[in-house]
Formats: structure tokens, sequence, C-alpha cells
């Protein structure tokens, strides 16, 4: 990506900047076009124009009728992935992180191979069989270590009638990847945090491995060239949202290009709480920014999900499933373990609203989706 990224960058920043504010038949002749042919930059820009009136919270409401009209059929279910964390050890610098080298007051552990045993076990005993190991920047998990707690996981999976292992973790070189997937890992997890290299140094300039921002850019390039699936996405409130979103679709459209792949699914996560301390930015995002980006993320791409997860509550992310989307319900508190391992360990990554499955499943019949619990042959 590094030898495109000036490109890339140049074409959002013109998209925001010529962007126009879209009238009521514009706004519906997009979403309608949207499901047949790949809106412009351009395009996709206006829409955000429509929150900067008086009336862009009615308007942006407008725009979720007519996409949830379009797009929310209940044809094809939620996706459901487990985030299990294995370790609470980092060497980052990650100011909004709770796993921040530099905080205090942290629980810091790894699960050993027989507890991660018992945590997929747990998971597999909820119905869920699509997992994703997620850890911070911990050097005592090298490709290596990974590759044993990868191949641990898949053969739990395959035992109990198969599954999906997917990685959240720092990044690695193309052979490790290919080690990685031979052990049978299906996809990697990388949120690129913010794609404005200015702010992304900002936040990360003082990281020993996260500093690398030409490295981490290539993650998913390089994932796909091993054959492996693809989750991309920003963390909302690091940089400006509008940017972070056009940056992010015009790198999941160079992917599909180049490897006649698209990430399978846009992860949409926001900055929340850490040990109950609000996380103030000055890109922080109101609830009705929030939904326009996932709207844009769908008009953008509709065979590419959006994983709305447990940092929302169900109350916000009911208003926004849509056909063919990923979701988690629960992931051990974001704390290693957590489903019956270090159940009462202290400080977790970042605030969450986490659900029983019943509850959860409640709410997604209300809204006339369900859920797949086992995709296990790749994406439905």
């Amino acid at each position: 990506m590094n030898e495109i990224y000036a490109k890339l960058n140049g074409e959002v920043n013109q998209a925001l900047d010529s962007a126009h504010i879209p009238d009521s038949t514009e706004v519906e002749e997009l979403v309608d076009r949207s499901s047949t042919l790949s809106l412009s930059l351009n395009e996709l820009a206006s829409l955000f124009k429509i929150s900067n009136g008086n009336q862009g919270k009615e308007q942006i409401e407008n725009l979720r009728s007519l996409v949830h009209s379009k797009f929310l059929r209940g044809k094809k279910p939620l996706r459901h992935i487990s985030p299990i964390y294995i370790s609470s050890h980092c060497i980052e610098t990650c100011g909004y992180c709770g796993y921040s080298v530099n905080r205090r007051g942290v629980d810091r552990t790894r699960l050993n191979l027989s507890e991660l045993e018992t945590e997929v076990m747990a998971v597999i005993a909820e119905g869920s069989h699509a997992i994703e190991l997620v850890l911070a920047t911990d050097p005592f998990f090298s490709p290596e270590v990974l590759e044993k707690y990868i191949s641990k996981t898949k053969s739990l999976l395959d035992k109990h009638n198969g599954g999906v292992a997917l990685l959240c973790s720092d990044y690695f070189d193309k052979e490790d990847y290919k080690r990685l997937k031979d052990a049978g890992l299906w996809g990697i997890v990388q949120w690129d945090e913010t794609l404005d290299v200015k702010k992304y140094r900002k936040w990360h300039h003082k990281s020993p491995r996260k500093s690398n921002f030409e490295q981490r850019i290539n993650t998913h390039d390089i994932a796909l060239s091993c054959g492996l699936e693809t989750a991309t996405g920003c963390l909302f409130g690091l940089g400006n949202y509008k940017y972070d979103v056009l940056m992010q679709i015009a790198k999941a459209r160079q992917l599909q290009q180049k490897h006649n792949k698209f990430p399978f699914v846009f992860g949409v996560p926001r900055l929340k709480p850490i040990n109950g301390k609000n996380v103030h930015m000055k890109d922080e995002l109101t609830d009705s920014e929030y939904e326009l980006a996932l709207m844009v993320y769908k008009l953008s791409e509709p065979s590419v999900g959006r994983w709305l997860q447990t940092r929302e509550s169900m109350a916000l992310n009911q208003r926004n499933y849509l056909d063919n989307d990923v979701c988690t319900y629960r992931c051990g508190n974001v704390v290693p373990g957590g489903y019956s391992v270090n159940k009462n360990c202290g400080g977790t990554q970042f605030k969450v609203a986490e659900m029983t499955r019943g509850s959860f499943e409640e709410g997604i019949k209300s809204v006339g989706l369900s859920v797949c619990y086992d995709w296990t042959g790749g994406i439905k």
C-alpha cells in the first residue's frame, strides 16, 4: 500500500474538498444505485455533507430509513465472532488504550495453552464457531508461539463441527503469515487506527512497533497474498472520521483490484472510556455521525459487512444492523480469559456493554434478523 498511499490520500482529500450537499432526490438515487454500481469517492463524500446543516440529524435519519429499506431484509444473517483475549501485556504507548505500557492498575497476564483450551471450549459451548484470538503487542507471542495457540484453537473447533480462527495481533511478515495459515489461521483482524499519517504519528510515535505506519498499512496486502481473509477498519476518534472512512474504502477497493478479494468486514470501533475515565478527543463522534459513517460504509461496498461490537450499546447496534453484518455480544469483558478463566481480572482494555446470548437474540429477532454462529467454510 505504501506505493499508492499518496495517490489515495490525494483522491480522498479532493473528494472531501469538492463535495456538495446533495438534495433529497440525489440521496435517494445514490442509495438506489449503490446495490448495483460502485459509488465514487466524490459521491460518498457528498453523503457526509448532509450532517453539516441545521437539519443534519433529521437528514441522517432520513438516509438511515432509505438504507434500511434497501439492505435490511433478513435474507442474509448476521455472522457472529467471539473474541478471546490471550494477553494484556503490551510494549506500546497508545494513550487511548487500557493495555498501554504506561497504564497502571492493570493485571498483566497471559493465557497458557491449557487456559486457552478452557476458554475456547466455553465459547464453543455457547454455540460460536468463529473465534478471534486477541492480544496487544506482546513480544512473548512470537509467530512460533502463536502457531501453537492457533493450532490448538482450530483443532478444538474441528472436533466440534468445525469453525474459523482469526487473529488480532502485532503485524508479521509474509513467511510468518504463511506459517500461521498452515497452523489453521483463517484470517487476520487489524484496525488501522487512523490512515491520516500525521495524526497516526501523533498517537504512536513513541511506540516501539506501532510507530511504523508504513509497515502496518501493508499488513492486509501481505495477509491477502498469503491466502488469508482480512478485517480492516479505523478507530473512530483519532482522526477526522470522514477522511478515515473514505480512506478505508479506497484501500479496500485497491486490495480488491490487486487480490480480487475485499476485506470481509469493516470494523467500526469507537473510542470508549478506560477504567471508568472518558477519553475526550478533538475528533470524537456523536452518535449521529457514527451512524452516518456506518451507512457510508454500507453504501460503498454492500457485500462487505460492518462489525458492530460490544463497545456500543445493544440499542445503538440494533438501530444499525443490516443483512450480512458481523456481530459480537460478548468478549470476556476484554480481559485475558473472561469466559471461564480470570473472570475477576483487573484492568480492562476499554468499556464494553456485554450481553447474554438470549437477550442478544431477542434484540436481533425484533429487527427481523437472524444470527449465524457456525459459518465454517467462508463467507455466506
